[in-house]
């Protein structure tokens, strides 16, 4: 598979991912206005918690195969040894499903004995657990199998699952729940009913279009030999890094609550999600290019892996930048607008939070390249330093400058995390993405937003909605007149737009055959 090739593939499975994305938020934002407008606040605070405690239960439960799957089908694919990635399958789907149903078991008693006497003193928590508890298993099933199929390149079954049907599914049966007029307790198992009929609906679409035919069929025998053994040595540090980097979100959480005020963190967690939409371009593409070049891998063909590299870093960042420019010059008018001037006071943390997301941009597939290439244990390491930073620099600076000090500990951290990456693919791998090209990149945005914020300070920025459009036409026309892609990326880019019509073409019809069949 050449460079172009891709390039081409990963480019236009991250545009389903990326579209699936934003329909599933707006699903997920209409379900909370049914749900809100029907629970009090004490009683939705209650079902978020719950959703908390079961959300962390489950991605503990799956043990990192969710990751560790998608790598390890497209690796044996590429060396074409079919009957691994049957066992893999296998083995992988009797594992989760264990785990899922020790979960049931192990999970409400160890949340009332770690948490019954703290925030969940009054109980009102755990009988939500107790019901939620049970989808779980489909939880983590359903995981496995988008996993499954990510391995074999067929991402937009992620869409059709998570981004539309669940969605779409829990906003019904919420809908419905709303309307009878339930309780806290219908909405709850509204939302199980959601997950058991999701999980369903991939059964149906599992056995109608299974992703692998032949394997299934020349060999049904169970085994878990060295493969399955592989594979879980690789996915285990994947479940550590997991943990750590949702606990680096926590920590600021909890940190802001013990030293400062309920209003601090409020303001604190209503601006820290915007920085959330930096990483959209990089997870889209990220969750296709790690099936791609776990092939490359498999076919020890890694001549293209530093140009798609370098490629994919330059156009995450041109892509994510106008974003991180108008958070970073306009903090203020995007917190005013989207919750009030009440908020306003979180303007400077969610600055800096800014500029710890957007390294995860600049910096590019450091990590989707470790992972594809097998390097789970360093990420583990990575993590477990980088959240060990963010707990100390929390420690020492909230107590004094409170949510800034927390926005500090997260930039920092991630950043650090980072930097180690792209460290460690340029010393094992010979890989970096910092071409002349993207250097010159880096001096144009370095320069862009200088320029804003000079203008911003002598009042010739408003805030205005003219403003932004302005800003984004001229930054694409600067990047085109220094000539930051050269010819072979401008044909790429036509190619890439015939690739994607033509999946658009396909996914539609496809995508409404799903939801009907």
């Amino acid at each position: 598979m050449s460079v172009n090739d891709s390039v081409n593939r990963i480019v236009a499975g991250s545009g389903v991912i990326l579209a699936g994305t934003f329909i599933g938020m707006l699903l997920d934002i209409i379900t909370k206005k049914v749900i809100t407008s029907h629970l009090s606040p004490a009683d939705f605070g209650t079902y978020a918690l719950a959703l908390t405690v079961i959300s962390i239960t489950g991605a503990v439960a799956t043990l990192g195969l969710n990751e560790g799957i998608p790598r390890y089908i497209a690796f044996f694919r590429g060396r074409h040894e079919e009957q691994k990635v049957h066992e893999l399958i296998i083995s992988a789907m009797l594992m989760g499903l264990i785990a899922g149903l020790l979960s049931i078991l192990v999970s409400p008693s160890l949340f009332q004995s770690l948490a019954g006497n703290g925030f969940d003193a009054q109980g009102k928590i755990l009988p939500v657990v107790k019901i939620l508890v049970f989808a779980v298993p489909f939880t983590i099933l359903l995981n496995l199998t988008v996993a499954i199929y990510r391995g074999f390149d067929r991402t937009n079954v992620n869409m059709y699952f998570y981004n539309i049907i669940r969605p779409i599914s829990l906003l019904g049966f919420a809908s419905v729940a709303v309307f009878v007029g339930v309780s806290l307790r219908g909405v709850v198992f509204a939302d199980l009913l959601s997950m058991i009929f999701t999980f369903g609906i991939m059964s149906v679409y599992f056995i109608k279009k299974p992703p692998i035919k032949q394997a299934i069929k020349q060999e049904r025998k169970i085994q878990f030999s060295d493969t399955t053994r592989q594979l879980i040595r690789y996915s285990f540090p994947l479940l550590i890094t997991a943990t750590l980097l949702n606990l680096m979100s926590w920590i600021d959480t909890i940190m802001l609550g013990y030293f400062k005020s309920a209003e601090v963190v409020g303001i604190y967690n209503a601006v820290y999600p915007l920085v959330g939409f930096l990483s959209l371009v990089i997870a889209s593409m990220g969750y296709v290019y790690v099936p791609v070049t776990s092939r490359l891998w498999g076919q020890n063909n890694t001549a293209p892996l530093g140009s798609i590299y370098a490629v994919m870093t330059k156009w995450c960042f041109l892509l994510t930048f106008p974003l991180f420019a108008l958070i970073f010059v306009y903090p203020e008018y995007f917190i005013t607008r989207l919750y009030g001037a009440q908020y306003v006071s979180g303007a400077t943390a969610l600055r800096i939070l800014a500029l710890g997301f957007i390294a995860n941009s600049y910096f590019g597939f450091n990590y989707h390249t470790l992972l594809a290439s097998g390097d789970s244990d360093f990420l583990m390491k990575c993590s477990i330093a980088s959240a060990g930073i963010n707990a100390v620099i929390n420690f020492m600076l909230i107590p004094e400058y409170g949510m800034i000090g927390a926005a500090i500990g997260t930039a920092v951290s991630y950043a650090s995390i980072e930097v180690s990456m792209t460290l460690r693919a340029w010393r094992k791998q010979h890989m970096h993405p910092f071409t002349s090209m993207y250097r010159r990149l880096t001096l144009i945005v370095v320069l862009v937003v200088g320029s804003m914020l000079a203008a911003k300070n002598v009042h010739l920025l408003t805030g205005a909605t003219w403003e932004y459009t302005a800003f984004i036409v001229g930054y694409f026309l600067i990047v085109h007149r220094a000539k930051i892609l050269d010819n072979t990326e401008m044909k790429m880019i036509g190619e890439i737009r015939k690739t994607v019509k033509y999946k658009i073409s396909l996914c539609v019809p496809e995508a409404l055959k799903t939801l009907t069949s």
